[in-house]
């Protein structure tokens, strides 16, 4: 790898200019992905173009630096990131000096971004559901359906008539191409199609358009050729790829063979939110949540096998979105399977936690005692309503296959001894 130096020469390439639409998408589509640095440099690289296309003379990376503000070491940050998101080529010459060339390549349309599989999930990735959809908004306008449309564009004969001499002759010269650099022919296809046919799958089968979609989703879900040619012969319908299903199978490999990289269900409660040990069976279950983690507690609930992946990423997911403790969550477990016929209803404890966290429970003993209350809460509803209810406005209605509300007969039991 050819890391760039100060005394290092420049140059910069490309034959079109951005309009509004390009700057438009730079920032709201490529810069919650490679940040505010990388597009900042894009666009410095850009208004290089003409000074020294004007000029005819070789610049020092030190000029680049300075104009955008970087280090050399951001510098070749920012420049690695250019590449690999396709808005940017490197070349370099070493004799006589060392010299780099920068090709600039024209940035995706909003439309073929946000079909592309590996940068529109990055994009939704980072903004979240909700100001993704926003941005998406944002530029509906420019995805137009021409088949609305009929097209009374005027040709050239119809404008022009054209006499020549014993010379004439025309160049079909396109000046303004705009050439885009796309990211997913990183995805080598070879081995792919060398074992196509073994599966009675003809290359005739995959057109185009579903090549590069296998070249994206290979990226996306870290496919190799091998399991890619199984995926696609899952996919295929009628001799014809089915690029929904394909993407469906794509996924289900994904969470089958790479595993969540959970870190909070991990997490013991600490120190300074720990009660002292007390003799009362009470005392020692909150002790018991106190020094165990969230994981422990799931896979104790199991009989001591492994915790489904269901269960771990609803607890992980309430851990990280309201940072309640893990002793806390632990309580807010045990609560919820008592509710919930033993199942994690997730819309049953993220009501339960956000409650908790308006109400800054920090320690198991407090949360037993919320756990506590909510109980004889429900008794007395059911009591009065003969077994129909309806919770205050901030409970969420729970999942339909977990309708069986008896409490657990163990918790009353712990909870009893609760004063």
């Amino acid at each position: 790898m050819n890391e760039i130096m100060m005394v290092d020469i420049y140059q910069i390439r490309s034959s079109y200019s951005l309009d509004e639409i390009c700057l438009k998408s730079l920032y709201q589509l490529y810069q919650p992905i490679v940040g505010h640095q990388a597009i900042t440099l894009y666009i410095t690289m850009w208004s290089e173009l003409s000074w020294l296309t004007l000029t005819k003379s070789p610049a020092l990376i030190s000029r680049l630096t300075k104009l955008a503000d970087l280090s050399i070491q951001s510098l070749n940050q920012q420049v690695c990131k250019l590449e690999a998101i396709g808005l940017m080529n490197t070349y370099v010459r070493t004799n006589p000096g060392r010299r780099y060339l920068f090709d600039l390549k024209y940035p995706l349309t909003p439309q073929q971004f946000f079909q592309h599989q590996v940068l529109n999930s990055l994009l939704k990735q980072k903004l979240g559901q909700e100001d993704y959809q926003k941005t998406f908004m944002n530029f509906r306008t420019f995805d137009v359906n021409k088949e609305e449309y009929q097209e009374i564009t005027h040709s050239f004969s119809d404008v022009f008539d054209v006499y020549l001499g014993q010379e004439e002759g025309l160049i079909d010269k396109n000046v303004y191409s705009k050439k885009v650099n796309h990211i997913e022919d990183e995805y080598d296809l070879t081995l792919f199609y060398q074992g196509l046919e073994n599966l009675q799958i003809s290359k005739k089968m995959i057109n185009q358009n579903d090549e590069v979609l296998i070249k994206q989703l290979g990226m996306m879900y870290r496919i190799n050729a091998l399991d890619m040619q199984t995926l696609v012969k899952e996919a295929m319908d009628d001799d014809k790829l089915n690029q929904q299903l394909l993407k469906q199978k794509c996924q289900e490999y994904y969470d089958l063979k790479m595993p969540e990289k959970y870190q909070e269900i991990y997490h013991r409660q600490p120190i300074s939110k720990m009660s002292s040990t007390g003799s009362t069976g009470i005392d020692q279950h909150i002790h018991y949540l106190e020094s165990i983690t969230p994981y422990q507690l799931l896979k104790d609930k199991q009989g001591g096998k492994e915790p489904l992946k269901r269960d771990l990423t609803i607890v992980e997911s309430i851990l990280t979105s309201l940072q309640l403790e893990p002793g806390v969550i632990n309580a807010l477990i045990e609560l919820t399977l008592s509710q919930c016929d033993n199942m994690l209803s997730r819309n049953f404890m993220e009501a339960q936690g956000s409650r908790w966290k308006r109400k800054h429970i920090e320690t198991v003993k407090d949360a037993i005692q919320e756990g506590k209350e909510y109980i004889h809460y429900r008794k007395e509803l059911k009591s009065h309503s003969d077994g129909f209810y309806v919770d205050n406005e901030d409970e969420v209605k729970e999942d339909d296959t977990n309708t069986n509300h008896e409490i657990d007969e163990d918790v009353l039991k712990m909870l009893s001894q609760f004063d």
